[in-house]
């Protein structure tokens, strides 16, 4: 799974330039659970926490690339795309900032990839979630869409 955990870090690197500016790191991913993590010292305010933006940033990302490493998996070229998102913010964050995405169930993501092939097109909801010292913190969802890739 490693590869594939490096197909997202490059990618980021090279279309998602925020992730340089905000230090952040793409952990190994098991096939389940992804988690991007950054540090806080570039993404602190005035409070001297985590700043919401760059919570809201990985939180974003980390659905997204968890939708990203399953498309690959899946050996799917397409164009993905956050539709619609919330966000609840619990506790302050004043370590450094994990961003973890579980993977939905098997049967959600065939249904889903089989919207996809079918169609052209698909939605699926994702969750992000922070904790910081053992606590919740922030939480995420997501409304993600694949889309079919006209530009290649």
């Amino acid at each position: 799974m490693n590869d594939i955990s490096q197909k997202l870090t490059d990618f980021l690197k090279a279309h998602v330039p925020v992730t340089q500016y905000m230090g952040c790191e793409v952990a190994p991913y098991d096939g389940q659970t992804l988690q991007l993590s950054a540090p806080l010292a570039p993404n602190i305010n005035d409070k001297n926490t985590a700043f919401g933006g760059s919570l809201y940033c990985l939180c974003v990302m980390s659905c997204w690339g968890m939708l990203y490493l399953k498309t690959q998996e899946k050996g799917i070229e397409c164009n993905q795309v956050v539709m619609q998102s919330s966000i609840n913010y619990y506790a302050p964050v004043d370590d450094t900032i994990v961003a973890t995405c579980h993977s939905p169930d098997p049967a959600t993501l065939e249904e889903f990839f089989t919207r996809f092939k079918s169609t052209g097109r698909a939605k699926i909801s994702l969750q992000s979630q922070i904790d910081c010292k053992g606590k919740k913190a922030v939480v995420f969802e997501g409304q993600y869409a694949l889309l079919e890739n006209t530009s290649r």
